[in-house]
């Protein structure tokens, strides 16, 4: 349970802590240990607040610098790939065996009893061009 800080009124001017005050028992005022006037809780910042979760902004802030740590590595792997091979394509073949197009590919992936979805969007892509 938290802890409140209060403020005791004119004259005595105490300052003091109470500790395991319910969340719901916050605004009931609260006797003054020297002079037992009846006083309400004071505004008190926190130091070291932290809100965990996954919901918050630091948690939020620590994700995307790991992101741009991991994009940073991903970009310098893929740069250096395209320098080592700049004119690698895929080309229609079915095993290894190379044909014309990829609808000639897939043709012939169907007859030898292979599954013929993966090249409807290479198809789609040939025609375009």
């Amino acid at each position: 349970m938290p802890s409140y800080t209060y403020l005791c009124k004119p004259p005595c001017q105490n300052e003091y802590e109470i500790n395991n005050v319910p969340m719901k028992d916050y605004k009931k005022e609260k006797p003054c240990p020297k002079c037992g006037t009846m006083n309400i809780k004071i505004f008190q910042p926190t130091k070291n607040f932290i809100l965990k979760g996954d919901g918050w902004a630091g948690k939020n802030h620590r994700i995307s610098q790991q992101m741009r740590a991991k994009n940073k590595k991903l970009d310098a792997r893929t740069a250096e790939m395209k320098r080592d091979a700049p004119n690698v394509t895929l080309a229609p073949n079915v095993d290894g065996e190379r044909v014309g197009s990829w609808s000639e590919a897939q043709k012939l992936a169907k007859s030898k009893g292979k599954e013929t979805s993966s090249y409807e969007p290479l198809i789609a892509k040939e025609s375009k061009k």
